[in-house]
């Protein structure tokens, strides 16, 4: 069986809504805790990616500081700011989901 983008091992993979509302399906507990621990599994590798992206964008402009290595610093800078709008994106998503799927267990309950 495939793994969803919410389970894949790159951190760069689009999350989706329903793929994290499977996957917090999958549990197969309506208990809050375990629903929100499975929720900081799937954040880790995501806080992990906006952590990079910080380190890219500040040894991006580091090297750009100095001329002569700006040639690399720029495009670092850059792919550290992509990161970082990539991970927020994803972050929030995941936020989003877990919200929805959180109210359905609770009125269901």
């Amino acid at each position: 069986m495939p793994l969803s983008t919410v389970e894949s091992s790159s951190p760069f993979a689009k999350v989706d809504k329903q793929g994290v509302i499977g996957t917090l399906k999958a549990t197969g507990s309506t208990d809050p805790d375990i629903l929100y621990a499975q929720k900081q599994k799937l954040l880790g590798p995501l806080n992990n990616l906006k952590k990079i992206s910080f380190v890219l964008m500040g040894g991006g402009a580091l090297l750009t500081v100095m001329v002569v290595t700006a040639f690399a610093g720029i495009p670092l800078a850059v792919f550290g700011i992509w990161m970082y709008r990539h991970s927020t994106k994803n972050i929030a998503t995941l936020d989003e989901a877990y919200s929805e799927y959180l109210s359905t267990v609770k009125r269901a309950a």
